[in-house]
């Protein structure tokens, strides 16, 4: 198959990391190796194209300190093709010409040093147009006096630019484009400079549209300083935690669990393992409160749960979330439930502990089974059926804190009324939705 040639239905990227990166000189790698929460920014990038949705082939663009770059590419074994720019001092322009006859029809443009998730990703990609340009009508981290500003008519970009004194957003940084479309641009090749800039103006002096994807507040950001680097690692560890929590996971754990994960960024460590540290603490507990040791159990009960919200704040960090994880994650949860339940009743040691047991056990079960199944035959639950305060987060910190206040029987009666009155109120919820 010549170069040209890709499969029709397949969107690839071009990643332009040729640029120099004067203001991060002071961190003595090239900028697409300079390292935001636990990776580069260029592994970054592509893992971020991927896990949005992402299946082309992704060009990579180097230039200055090029070598060293595809040199980590080879090393690190990235999925991508290396291409030399000779031209870029010229401007990143040069990068996306260079990177074209390697790419399928559609392709996205990414810049090496913005860092999105792979929801704004998404949402490019399900936008239709010759050129797509990612904007954001509601920045919060991004600065509007670093990043080029726009204006937008009808959805559609009419003017762009560093210094516009009234516009609607920023261009986040993001594009997909036509490569048969953007191939009659060739003939500014010639100009002196030619940026990105350049080409998106040639586009729209040669009666293009730029179709407006607004990313409405997003998370995303410009990476050009040492200080950059450190406000977008806030602002993923910010995306990382955050989620459908309970009320405990929300105000409390993930004050705590936001720290650890900070320390595993740069450690050996994936998500499993860390899902695996939960469960060997939550399994200790178990074993402390069937000795009787129900305050230290309870502690321990607690801390699982907050390590707990570690695994997958450390796979969004890093963007290596998998569905295989989540089922690895949730089958251990259960198997803490049943154990850190079974505990509690064995170590108060009467009937009525043993009794209260069970409903706590088949609520807790209960709970994440019917969502599981809701959402494989429905799709997502909605939001609305899945808070009666009996979140795991919740159910946790009720039988960590019977045991710390020596009060198991109460603490499992409540885990069972909450759990099974969630359950009930959801098959109520799926019978209301079907009539």
């Amino acid at each position: 198959m010549p170069e040209t040639e890709r499969r029709g239905d397949s969107v690839g990227a071009a990643v332009l990391a040729a640029g120099f990166g004067e203001r991060l000189r002071e961190c003595g790698c090239p900028k697409p190796l300079a390292r935001v929460a636990g990776l580069t920014l260029l592994e970054r990038t592509v893992r971020t194209l991927r896990a949005g949705g992402l299946d082309g082939e992704i060009a990579v663009v180097v230039g200055h300190r090029g070598d060293e770059v595809a040199g980590y590419c080879k090393e690190r074994g990235l999925p991508v093709r290396v291409v030399e720019n000779p031209d870029y001092p010229r401007g990143n322009g040069t990068s996306v010409l260079a990177a074209m006859r390697f790419l399928p029809e559609r392709f996205v443009v990414a810049m090496v040093d913005h860092v999105h998730t792979p929801d704004s990703v998404r949402r490019l990609l399900g936008c239709e147009g010759d050129f797509v340009a990612a904007v954001d009508t509601r920045p919060v981290y991004a600065d509007p006096g670093e990043a080029t500003r726009v204006r937008i008519e009808s959805g559609r970009v009419v003017d762009f630019g560093k210094n516009l004194p009234e516009y609607d957003g920023l261009d986040a940084g993001l594009f997909l484009c036509s490569r048969l479309a953007l191939e009659r641009l060739r003939e500014a090749a010639g100009q002196e400079r030619l940026s990105w800039n350049d080409l998106k103006r040639a586009w729209l002096a040669s009666g293009g549209e730029v179709v407006a994807c607004d990313l409405a507040g997003a998370p995303w950001t410009d990476v050009d300083t040492p200080r950059d680097l450190h406000l977008s690692e806030e602002m993923v560890l910010g995306w990382a935690a955050s989620g459908n929590d309970g009320p405990i996971s929300r105000h409390i754990n993930r004050r705590i669990s936001r720290r650890i994960t900070r320390r595993f960024l740069d450690a050996p460590l994936s998500p499993d393992q860390v899902s695996l540290l939960s469960f060997a603490l939550a399994a200790l507990g178990a074993g402390l409160l069937a000795a009787g040791r129900l305050r230290a159990g309870g502690v321990l009960v607690q801390l699982a749960s907050v390590v707990d919200g570690c695994d997958g704040e450390l796979a969004r960090a890093r963007v290596e979330s998998s569905p295989r994880g989540a089922v690895f994650d949730a089958t251990l949860d259960r198997w803490a439930d049943a154990l850190i339940i079974s505990g509690l009743a064995l170590g108060a040691g009467t009937r009525r502990a043993a009794a209260a047991g069970y409903p706590a056990l088949a609520g807790a079960l209960l709970v994440s089974y019917t969502r599981a199944r809701w959402e494989a035959a429905l799709g997502g639950m909605p939001s609305r059926f899945t808070g009666l305060g009996a979140t795991r987060d919740v159910r946790l910190a009720v039988l960590a804190l019977g045991g710390m206040l020596r009060a198991p029987v109460a603490a499992l009666l409540a885990t069972g009324i909450l759990g099974n009155a969630e359950a009930l109120r959801r098959l109520l919820a799926l019978k209301k939705e079907r009539t």
